[in-house]
């Protein structure tokens, strides 16, 4: 059964692939990773982490990108390196083969994702339970849209799922061997993602609470290789990659960051007390430093921050409603399984998918679903004993209800899964913002969009891409003045320049681009007074009014 949504999975993924823009860390990624290839470095764009670089450049190679080596490389600038590389490789025609070859690696990590899903269910609860779990994640259009670029957010989910089926198959029956395999699992988390120090403290708990009781000795042994063992192979994969850390001029902005992190938090203090490879001990500092409060967006309320509500709120805005009745019913089938097996999924599915939610809840960016991309996978192999709730009649038309509800989200979303929201959510943009509707994934429509009219715009936009030739910025009008085609993209409506569009927010827009760009057109004056904090829905005609 899985096969046929893995094709439409691949199919659709590898289609939007080739047709999407690079979104807005694709861009960096992308360039960081391929230089750091080519120059055999890893000073660019620390925060993201080794495995989110290489991996991914390793295809790219294929297209012979243009690697620039000017002063933004030298001073190692990596926003400006950034736009020197995207430019380059798009006035060489390159740039799109570039991007499509970076991405089969996300897109066979989207796969990889379904496949542990599978496993790890069918371990816990059984083959149609795992069944269940695969087929959810396979057939919601967020995770295929998701997939089909360069995305920190799955390649941490598919780790993620290492570790709990490596705890897994550590406590069917401990061993050295197999607390050598939960190492290498959190390694991989711990070179994905910095948060991978969450995984990293759960596998040590959960190891040590297996044996505590029988043999005290034991457990602390395998605790003893869960945390060694994982930081050592962190270091030797940085090592193995560039022999020596960055020195000179980027090696000393690195201990900069390093310096400053120090500085910040007592958590953040003991983690760099660890004597962690110089790149990752670095980028960790970034990340911290850098999450600072950002605009937010749900339901018609905006905010700065985080809240610790956000991530379950924003859930029914990405997925269908029979997936959601599935997922909350599920968590009443668990009572039909032995206490043995309830004990095994709270240790690998329950206390990760919990500890990375509280992680992704207690930080101050609310940017998307996307963070919670691993405690919501954990969640569908919670949700798997759903197979066993009912009667055999019920269950059916429950199977048939949710296929049938998921290929429609499929198709329906295709081809622009990032933004797909299900009913009643429509449209998107009115409920919710920034990578849940807009990642700047509609960048090249855009431009074709706009050629002979000349628009004013405001766009969330990748590093190294321009407004379309002849529009002029939006945010240097005043809105007196505005007149004819007006493109605004919805984390700027909503998000970002929030109270300098507040009087757009009234007016209805004229129809969408990949429902992340909203069009308008105006004939006469507009009214510039403060507008609502939700948009206003599509205009039934083919000119923007005022709806307040």
């Amino acid at each position: 059964m899985l096969v046929p949504l893995a094709v439409l999975f691949l199919v659709s993924g590898l289609i939007q692939a080739w047709r999407d823009s690079p979104t807005v860390d694709e861009s960096i990624d992308i360039a960081a990773g391929v230089t750091s290839l080519v120059r055999h470095d890893l000073r660019l764009a620390p925060e993201h982490n080794l495995l989110n670089h290489i991996l991914p450049a390793l295809p790219a190679l294929a297209a012979r990108p243009i690697v620039p080596a000017g002063p933004a490389y030298r001073n190692d600038d990596w926003f400006d390196h950034t736009d020197d590389f995207i430019r380059a490789n798009d006035a060489a025609g390159k740039l799109q083969r570039v991007v499509f070859l970076a991405r089969l690696v996300p897109l066979l990590e989207g796969l990889a994702v379904a496949f542990l899903l599978y496993i790890l269910g069918a371990r816990l609860f059984g083959a149609w339970a795992g069944v269940l779990s695969s087929a959810l994640w396979l057939t919601t259009p967020v995770f295929i849209g998701f997939s089909h670029i360069l995305s920190i957010d799955v390649s941490f989910t598919l780790a993620t799922l290492a570790v709990s089926l490596a705890l897994l198959h550590f406590l069917e029956r401990p061993s050295n061997g197999r607390a050598t395999l939960v190492a290498l699992a959190v390694a991989a988390a711990l070179l994905t993602r910095h948060t991978g120090l969450v995984l990293l403290a759960v596998g040590i708990i959960v190891v040590i609470g297996k044996g505590w009781r029988a043999a005290r000795s034991d457990a602390l042994k395998h605790a003893g290789i869960v945390a060694f063992g994982s930081w050592a192979v962190v270091w030797l994969a940085f090592r193995l990659f560039d022999f020596t850390a960055p020195t000179g001029a980027a090696g000393a902005r690195l201990d900069g960051l390093i310096a400053a992190g120090r500085h910040d938090s007592a958590l953040t203090r003991l983690v760099l007390a660890v004597p962690w490879p110089k790149e990752w001990a670095a980028g960790f500092a970034y990340l911290v430093m850098t999450s600072n409060p950002k605009p937010a967006y749900l339901f018609g309320h905006a905010w700065d921050g985080g809240k610790w509500w956000y991530f379950l709120a924003v859930v029914p805005v990405k997925v269908p409603l029979v997936a959601l009745f599935v997922m909350v019913a599920g968590l009443f089938g668990w009572r039909r399984y032995s206490k043995r097996k309830i004990r095994l999924g709270l240790a690998v599915v329950v206390a990760p998918a919990v500890a990375l939610y509280l992680t992704v809840a207690l930080q101050p960016l609310n940017l998307g679903l996307r963070y919670a991309f691993p405690s919501l996978a954990l969640w569908f192999v919670a949700a798997g004993p759903a197979v066993r709730l009912g009667s055999s009649l019920s269950r059916r038309v429950a199977a048939v209800a949710l296929v049938g509800t998921q290929l429609a989200a499929v198709i329906a979303g295709y081809p622009h899964s990032i933004a797909w929201t299900p009913p009643p959510f429509k449209p998107g943009y009115q409920y919710a913002t920034d990578s849940n509707i807009d990642y700047a994934q509609d960048t090249r429509l855009v431009n074709q969009w706009a050629k002979g009219k000349q628009p004013l715009v405001d766009l969330l936009l990748p590093r190294g891409f321009d407004i379309p030739e002849g529009s002029r910025p939006l945010l240097d009008v005043p809105p007196e003045a505005v007149g004819g085609w007006v493109a605004v993209s919805a984390t700027r409506l909503t998000a970002l320049d929030r109270d300098r569009l507040s009087w757009l927010r009234a007016y209805c827009p004229v129809g969408t681009i990949g429902g992340s760009v909203l069009l308008y057109r105006f004939e006469e004056a507009v009214d510039s007074s403060p507008g609502p904090t939700m948009p206003a829905g599509i205009c039934s005609g083919d000119v923007s009014t005022r709806t307040d």
